[in-house]
């Protein structure tokens, strides 16, 4: 448009202030004429259709099947159960383990998982029966097959003592490993220490010679035992051997195998050696000091125990029963009789040790040797405790070296009332009238002896000669060297003669010649090993026995000769203690 001319009426804006024209659409709605409400016309409603099934490009996946029913417990299933149930219970699960398995009928039957934990955990007399139903239940060769059933098979009839039980299990075993060598191994070692039993102790070291040619490596654990089986026999030879290899191998020289180098060494008669090793031990305990100290007093050191004695207080170890035992029978050995008395008047008060049987038959056997009779037989009259017959024993001995018969004889009757059947009390009777020498009392014992069949225990002597043991029995004729040996006890006996020695027959038997006493005594079991020592040895090497009996007083007194006659060191352990025989003197001092 042009300048100055309005705009069509369309385009034209309102007023300011007027009202805004009405829109086409309201003015026809002002135009049309209104109808009442209920009579207006409804839009019709739209028709509602289900919307068309989608397109599958995949064919729908079939229906799960229906649930299994639940499946019962297999065999397997159940003694898996009922074993974890057992463990859950250790130790007191021996009920529980009748309650499932010895049911009358059994509830489950146990397998090769059941028995080693249960083994293990259960005192002695449990675990013997656990293991003998083990071997009913899972038959004879399982342990062939399972080597943890079979170490706790072995440990089980070890802790029982069944030696034969553990050797047919070990033996079943194809390939042992280090758990049943070791088992095996403290079993026999167990036995060799309880019974003083050489042939334990030797099969110990056969044992250890296959050990170590297989492939298993020993430990700690087998070298206690194995030194321990070269103390008793006094094989000082494999002693120095399994030590030597120990510390080849670099096994830990702990407390346990400390102690037991220390009592091997006490009992081959190296005391040397015995305390080059306790000086070496690092982590002490009580049981290594009792070691010591009861090596001391085995050789009749006295005084140096006494001394040991006050620094292992000194230093705070705690005393024990066994370490107030081992000074009291150094005191007993030595002739220490105020000291041995203070030590058994104080062990309660000043240690709070209660005295046990043992520590009063030492002090018995104290009081015995120095010759106070009479208060060593009050003691026995007045104790809290029922005497043994070691005790008797003890005090017949010394009433027949100091000749008390009254008190000898009112001793005899108490031990004959507590083991009426021992043949070692009628050898002692026997030997007690000897000294006596009331022959027609000792001549009674032997044949009473002999009606009841009771047979005295033969005397033996171990020889340790380049590593290999020899033993000897009284008139022994079995070794192969026998008609060197006889010959050189001829030699001996005239060399003797030719120094003054007259032989002591009173204690030998009495319904037999003079001489034949003689010859008895030449060919006691010492004499032999002896004998061939001087053959075989080297000149100047010492002569190493072991003795299963006291040493008789005769031949202790010919062997202090043969040591200054042959110029030989003899070291001697009997029964009781070590004899070491210099220049014609023993170490005990003829005190034993």
């Amino acid at each position: 448009p042009r300048r100055g001319s309005l705009p069509p009426p369309s385009r034209r804006r309102p007023a300011a202030g007027a009202p805004p024209a009405p829109g086409r659409r309201a003015a026809r709605l002002r135009a049309a004429p209104r109808a009442a409400p209920h009579l207006r016309p409804r839009a019709p409603l739209p028709q509602l259709h289900p919307p068309p099934p989608p397109r599958l490009l995949l064919r729908p996946l079939p229906l799960p099947p229906p649930p299994a029913p639940p499946m019962l417990p297999t065999a397997a299933h159940t003694a898996f159960l009922a074993n974890s149930l057992l463990l859950a219970h250790l130790p007191s699960a021996p009920p529980l383990y009748s309650l499932l398995f010895l049911a009358s009928p059994p509830l489950l039957r146990p397998n090769e998982f059941t028995y080693p934990a249960l083994l293990r955990a259960s005192p002695p007399r449990t675990a013997l029966a656990l293991a003998t139903h083990s071997l009913k239940f899972l038959g004879a060769g399982a342990a062939s097959s399972d080597r943890v059933l079979g170490s706790a098979l072995l440990d089980a009839f070890a802790r029982c003592g069944r030696i034969a039980s553990c050797r047919r299990v070990f033996d079943r075993i194809a390939e042992p490993d280090l758990p049943a060598w070791n088992a095996l191994l403290t079993a026999y070692a167990r036995r060799a220490r309880d019974s003083s039993c050489a042939g334990e102790a030797a099969e110990i070291l056969e044992l250890f010679a296959r050990m170590v040619s297989s492939t298993v490596p020993p430990n700690e654990i087998t070298l206690v035992a194995v030194v321990g089986a070269c103390g008793e026999l006094g094989a000082l030879g494999h002693g120095l051997w399994a030590h030597a290899y120990a510390l080849k191998r670099r096994l830990t020289v702990n407390c346990y195998v400390a102690t037991a180098l220390v009592e091997m060494y006490t009992r081959c008669g190296k005391m040397d050696l015995a305390e080059q090793v306790f000086a070496g031990v690092t982590d002490m305990d009580t049981c290594c000091y009792n070691a010591m100290l009861q090596g001391l007093a085995f050789h009749g050191h006295g005084r140096v125990a006494l001394t040991l004695f006050d620094r292992m207080c000194a230093e705070g170890f705690p005393v024990d029963s066994v370490t107030v035992l081992a000074v009291m029978c150094a005191c007993a050995h030595a002739g220490l009789v105020d000291e041995g008395q203070w030590l058994f008047d104080r062990m309660e008060i000043q240690f709070g040790v209660t005295p046990r049987i043992e520590h009063y038959g030492c002090m018995v056997d104290i009081l015995g040797r120095a010759g106070h009779l009479d208060v060593a037989e009050k003691l026995i009259r007045g104790m809290d405790i029922t005497p043994n017959a070691a005790m008797y024993r003890s005090l017949i001995r010394a009433c027949g070296i100091h000749g008390k018969l009254e008190i000898g004889e009112r001793m005899i009757q108490e031990l004959m009332r507590l083991e009426p059947e021992h043949s070692g009390n009628y050898v002692l009777l026997s030997n007690f009238y000897a000294r006596m020498k009331l022959w027609e009392d000792a001549k009674k014992a032997r044949k009473e002896m002999k009606a009841m069949g009771i047979d005295k225990s033969p005397g033996s002597s171990l020889l340790d000669i380049n590593g290999v043991l020899h033993e000897f029995l009284m008139g022994d004729k079995t070794h192969p060297a026998s008609r060197e040996i006889y010959a050189m006890i001829q030699e001996i006996q005239a060399r003797l003669k030719e120094c003054g020695h007259r032989p002591s027959t009173t204690a030998v038997m009495f319904n037999v010649e003079e001489e034949d006493k003689v010859g008895a005594l030449s060919y006691h079991s010492e004499r032999l090993a002896i004998a061939f020592a001087l053959i075989a040895s080297s000149p100047g090497a010492p002569i190493r026995i072991i003795k299963n009996l006291r040493v008789c007083s005769d031949c202790h007194e010919s062997t202090k000769l043969v040591s200054r006659v042959y110029g030989r060191e003899i070291i001697m352990r009997d029964r009781t203690r070590f004899h070491h025989f210099r220049d014609g003197h023993c170490s005990c001092g003829d005190f034993w």
